[in-house]
């Protein structure tokens, strides 16, 4: 009986030895502080600068002769100066436009509406936007050296769905141009530029507002450049209107010298139509700020002061043909400019202002019976 109260004394006192050193021998990890997880873990670093895709069709022709260009496609129907350093060179090519700005006979930037999908390589005509992001990533941020400066460029939310920019590896790029229509958009017009003209042209939102701008150029003949923009910027919109099926707009002398007119009255006196908050944004605009300028619907208005014309006031507008293709690609500029009803048309232009006057045919119809 002594022999077993020893051995359980023993063993208890073993026991407690065991409990006493536990913490020693078996030190527990500090538990994970349960605000630590919860805290937001840092996201790794991200590129927001974009990557290239192999150069294929027309972009390699950008910053290459134009002389050799012609070698292929042939002479230009015509050849004008835009008044900013840069020549507008127009190609024959029934329902297409092919169009070559240069300098100096280098080529600056291609644009191409057309059938011949091998000159835009990779991308095709009627392409969906879920389609391109097979070929290549649609990025909304842009740095591009400039000199000795580096430029952001800004893609917002209705640019990467209608105008996205793709960045070829020999350092040009590809403004696409989706069409608004009902269900997916389509590709239906390329446009290739070189780095200097898409800072210039400005179609993105550039950040900190720095950047290159066109300049006037001296002893320019403005009444034969107006001339040509006009009918430049006319045919291309009726083109549009017959590729969709849409009746051609009418030409009516009154309201391409009501556009003429209006366009000088609201240069002239913009302080009658702006407030002083938009007067100063405009100024900006003239002056140094890159972007355009836009009339909005209450100042149109009152500029025109006629209910039966509908109007498009834009500054400035360098490159008219690439213009419409940023209408074309707007939601509310698509509806007005390819609506069913019949309507005549006037374009006015004065240096990078231009006005778009459209007068629907049954407007005309009531005025010529009342009078």
């Amino acid at each position: 009986m002594k022999k077993r109260s020893l051995l359980f004394t023993g063993l208890f006192l073993i026991f407690l030895l065991a409990l006493y050193m536990q913490p020693i021998w078996f030190p527990q990890e500090p538990a994970e502080d349960e605000t630590t997880k919860q805290l937001p873990r840092t996201p790794p670093a991200t590129n927001l600068n974009y990557e290239t895709i192999e150069t294929e069709g027309f972009a390699h022709w950008i910053e290459k002769d134009l002389d050799a260009f012609e070698q292929d496609y042939g002479q230009p129907e015509e050849s004008m100066a835009s008044g900013f350093s840069f020549t507008i060179n127009r190609y024959l090519i029934d329902d297409e436009l092919l169009e070559v700005n240069s300098e100096d006979k280098v080529i600056k930037s291609i644009k191409y509406l057309g059938e011949e999908d091998d000159t835009i390589k990779p991308f095709k005509f009627g392409m969906t936007m879920d389609e391109l992001s097979k070929i290549a990533m649609v990025y909304p941020n842009f740095t591009i050296d400039y000199q000795d400066e580096t430029i952001d460029l800004e893609l917002e939310e209705d640019d990467m769905n209608y105008r996205p920019l793709i960045a070829f590896d020999n350092g040009t790029f590809a403004i696409l141009f989706f069409e608004q229509m009902q269900g997916e958009s389509q590709l239906y017009a390329v446009d290739y530029l070189d780095s200097e003209t898409l800072l210039k042209l400005a179609p993105y939102t550039v950040a900190d507002d720095q950047g290159p701008r066109y300049a006037q150029e001296k002893g320019s003949d403005w009444e034969e450049i107006h001339q040509f923009k006009r009918q430049q910027t006319s045919d291309f919109l009726q083109l549009l209107r017959k590729r969709k099926e849409q009746p051609t707009f009418s030409l009516d002398s009154n309201l391409q010298m009501t556009s003429e007119k209006t366009l000088a009255t609201f240069i002239n006196d913009k302080e009658d139509i702006l407030t002083t908050e938009r007067l100063q944004e405009l100024q900006r605009f003239e002056e140094e700020e890159p972007g355009t300028f836009m009339l909005n619907d209450s100042e149109m208005t009152d500029l025109l002061d006629d209910p039966s014309i509908s109007g498009h006031f834009e500054m400035p507008v360098y490159d008219p043909s690439f213009s419409v293709l940023s209408w074309y690609s707007t939601p509310r500029l698509n509806e007005r400019l390819l609506a069913s009803n019949e309507a005549s048309l006037a374009v006015a232009f004065s240096k990078e202002n231009v006005l778009i006057l459209w007068k629907e045919l049954d407007y005309q119809t009531e005025e010529s019976e009342s009078n």
